[in-house]
């Protein structure tokens, strides 16, 4: 009974491919018994073109498939009664072999942008939920190289609108789509989480008509523990009080849902060990972690190859980046109290109208590890680790 149930399950969920083999086997049983019937008549004349039963398949195949080539054509009175019946019978069937197969891609194609089939891939990337990190998490993996850019599965109740503007928006990115709620077994199920090489769950904003939630993440996170996955875990929370809820032996990392959080997130897809580093050196634990050092005077004009030297031998630190720190520009600056008429009256004008200068370079500029061969300014700082 037992198998019978799981056979009967094996067929529904295979139908498609079940009605396919049925289709396929009443072709093969209608060109064997025109073959047949023709050769019956076709064989014993000796002007026909069909000697055997090959000629006799030959000829059935190209008619059924109305190729129609003409090298073997039936010359009995029979034989031609024969081959009327089967080009109609053989042209019906063969047609709704042909729609059958044109429908199967159809709806494959709709269940796939509607989020309703099944996902075979295997060592993707499943993001379950949706929300502003989302977007950094495509931005991160669209920057890659072509060739190692991962395939990505989406979990969520986005609409259909949606997912084709990101799929259009991603052109180089695989997206594959499985709408529902992804604390759900069988929504999972239906995304192989199992056979996921990272799974991401989002603080998920994607559900209409709903509130979002840590508890539906944490749901999520449990279900798919006891999937026995083997890929690693990925967890974003909004509020941190949930933390202790997590059960850590399979999640990778938990990420805080925030802007910095969100790069942090992206980074994971392909980097699953970098968020943890990252939150461990912002710790700042027995004083190891990121500061921001002044350069002394005499690096002033010198390379960063000579400063990222210096700072590692006489200092213990290791030189990640530059920051030149430009002073903001602004009209009083510019112009001081002791200034003459004219100086004066711009600055009047200023202050009547009410308007600022507008700043363009007030803002800081990065510069992770330039080239060895990049000259320190009087306006930078050092980002040591």
């Amino acid at each position: 009974m037992k198998y019978k149930r799981k056979l009967y399950r094996t067929i529904n969920q295979n139908r498609h491919i079940v009605q396919l083999l049925k289709n396929i086997l009443i072709i093969c049983l209608v060109v064997l018994a025109g073959a047949v019937s023709v050769l019956m008549f076709e064989y014993k004349s000796s002007s026909s073109s069909i000697k055997d039963f090959f000629d006799a398949i030959w000829w059935a195949l190209v008619t059924i498939t109305t190729v129609g080539y003409g090298d073997l054509v039936p010359v009995t009175f029979w034989g031609r009664i024969i081959g009327i019946i089967f080009i109609f019978l053989g042209f019906t069937i063969f047609s709704m072999f042909t729609a059958f197969i044109a429908s199967s891609f159809i709806d494959k194609k709709i269940k796939e942008r509607k989020g309703l089939s099944t996902i075979k891939e295997k060592n993707h990337i499943l993001i379950c939920g949706w929300n502003n990190s989302s977007k950094k998490i495509f931005d991160f993996i669209s920057r890659l190289d072509p060739g190692t850019i991962p395939n990505i599965v989406l979990v969520n109740d986005l609409d259909e609108d949606s997912i084709s503007t990101l799929k259009n928006h991603y052109p180089d990115i695989e997206i594959k789509f499985i709408k529902g709620d992804f604390t759900n077994q069988e929504i999972l199920a239906k995304g192989n989480v199992k056979d996921a090489s990272h799974i991401i769950l989002l603080y998920d904003e994607s559900k209409p008509n709903s509130s979002p939630s840590d508890e539906r993440t944490i749901i999520a996170a449990h279900n798919i523990i006891y999937h026995k996955t083997k890929g690693k875990i990925t967890l974003q929370l909004k509020d941190e009080k949930y933390l202790p809820n997590i059960r850590r032996d399979k999640i990778q990392n938990v990420v805080i849902f925030d802007d910095i959080g969100g790069n942090i997130l992206a980074n994971s897809t392909l980097n699953p060990t970098v968020p943890d580093f990252i939150q461990e050196v912002l710790r700042f634990k027995d004083g190891k972690g990121l500061k921001e050092l002044d350069i002394p005077d005499e690096f002033v004009s010198k390379t960063f190859g000579e400063l990222s030297a210096y700072m590692k031998e006489e200092k213990g630190h290791i030189l990640l980046g530059i920051v030149s720190v430009y002073p903001e520009f602004s009209i009083e600056k510019v112009i001081s109290d002791d200034t003459s008429n004219i100086d004066q009256f711009i600055k009047r004008q200023f202050e009547i109208s009410g308007k600022k200068l507008k700043v363009e370079d007030s803002k800081s500029h990065i510069k992770i590890k330039p080239e060895d061969d990049y000259i320190i300014q009087e306006t930078d700082k050092a980002i040591v680790l």
